[in-house]
């Protein structure tokens, strides 16, 4: 595991998520469920983009790595979201129990779509 390059993609991954989805939410202002989509949507493009980044040049061991970015990629946001509470800048302000069920649980996307990634880069695929 590159850790460096980890902790870089975690970081970059966490803010352009928040960026990403505090923009669209102003953009967005509808309070509909289909438009509440916004974060979910954002973490399964970045998780993909880092991912793939993250995930190409390895020689081998490639779903044991996906599945270890994953879990990283949590543990940065969750403190991350933890720094930002402290100063009053989380997402939704929330309680500990109303950010487990609103926002924490999405950050299950990561381990899933960069482990996945791992399986798929075992294929040899050629696109046309």
């Amino acid at each position: 595991m590159k850790w460096r390059i980890a902790t870089v993609y975690g970081i970059l991954s966490y803010l352009l998520v928040f960026i990403c989805s505090s923009l669209t939410n102003r953009v967005i202002s509808a309070d509909l469920p289909l438009f509440n989509t916004y974060m979910p949507l954002w973490i399964i493009f970045w998780a993909l983009i880092f991912g793939i980044i993250y995930i190409r040049p390895l020689p081998d061991n490639e779903i044991a790595e996906g599945l270890v970015l994953g879990v990283y990629f949590i543990v940065i946001s969750i403190i991350l979201d933890g720094i930002l509470a402290l100063f009053n800048i989380s997402p939704g302000n929330s309680s500990n129990i109303d950010y487990i069920y609103r926002i924490a649980y999405m950050y299950l996307f990561y381990p899933i779509i960069t482990t996945t990634l791992g399986y798929m880069a075992n294929f040899d695929v050629q696109l046309k």
